[in-house]
């Protein structure tokens, strides 16, 4: 393929991808520096049809130096025609660069603190997942918000969203609301969602409005939350059980944005301690999974 005309490519340049519902984020590194960081929109690519995607990939990488190596770490790829969509759009970005599509937990491994057996990570989506000592990875859970995802901020915000529609909230709700749809009658709220192309992000917007509700210690916003952390847990566990037969203790870390949440992780950690038959040590990863694409990137 012949290169496009261009910048002169800087030294060493890799390129690391974190694409989800909700939106996709770049950053290059180069000799250690950082040299270009961008967002987008929704990434995922079964979530968002192939023109938001593309736009999302275009405006998170505006005017990024080409790279030697590129990691894009995207949910919705483990189909292999969603995953070839990827590739394509970042081959024709950046044509001379090795690429390499891979589902978005491994970025979250990556970026998982030492001795992690098993990572839970709920952001818009959410997924329980491993990677054996030869480099395979395992995964558990998934499936979307409308089959699986508990406990992901799509399924909290879906929760939040269909009590707040069923019942009448005090007005510190409805202004939380109305701050998210412009409006606080549920039939405006409930036209949004099913309006939206993509509802995965904007149900996900919604999911602090659960868990605020569930640190004020409001009993139905307890339950639901408990409901939904409950069922991740359960996935936590039989992938535990499957994948991690030999293990007498193990390490699980959260990561996603779900878990800035003390209420989302308390109520995660009860289910897994209350239910789990070996020792389970619950840590935050607090790097970025940003942050595990680009050593992705940087590793080839």
């Amino acid at each position: 393929m012949t290169a496009r005309a261009g910048p002169s490519r800087q030294p060493d340049v890799v390129l690391g991808i974190d694409a989800g519902g909700s939106s996709t984020r770049a950053r290059a590194v180069s000799q250690g520096n950082t040299v270009h960081q961008g967002t987008g929109g929704p990434g995922n690519p079964v979530m968002a049809d192939e023109e938001t995607v593309r736009s999302s990939y275009h405006a998170a990488l505006a005017r990024c130096p080409p790279p030697n190596r590129v990691a894009a770490c995207v949910s919705g790829t483990s189909d292999p025609a969603r995953r070839a969509q990827i590739e394509r759009v970042l081959a024709g970005h950046f044509p001379d660069a090795d690429v390499r599509v891979l589902p978005d937990y491994t970025a979250c491994l990556m970026a998982a603190p030492a001795g992690t057996d098993i990572c839970i990570v709920a952001g818009t989506g959410s997924v329980v997942c491993s990677q054996a000592a030869d480099g395979t990875f395992f995964v558990t859970g998934g499936r979307g918000w409308i089959l699986g995802d508990h406990g992901s901020a799509a399924r909290l915000g879906r929760a939040a969203l269909e009590h707040y529609v069923s019942k009448q909230e005090p007005s510190s709700f409805a202004d939380a609301i109305s701050q998210l749809f412009g409006s606080s009658e549920r039939h405006a709220v409930v036209n949004a969602v099913h309006a939206a192309p993509n509802p995965a992000p904007v149900l996900a917007r919604a999911a602090p409005l659960l868990t605020a509700a569930a640190e004020r210690h409001l009993p139905w916003a307890v339950r639901l939350l408990d409901e939904e952390m409950g069922a991740l847990a359960a996935s936590a566990i039989l992938h535990i059980e499957q994948y991690l037969t030999s293990a007498a203790q193990v390490q699980v870390a959260l990561s996603g944005g779900v878990w800035a949440s003390h209420a989302a992780r308390a109520s995660l950690s009860r289910a897994l301690t209350q239910t789990a038959v070996r020792s389970v040590t619950i840590v935050r990863s607090m790097r970025d999974p940003l942050d595990g694409a680009v050593l992705l990137a940087a590793n080839g």
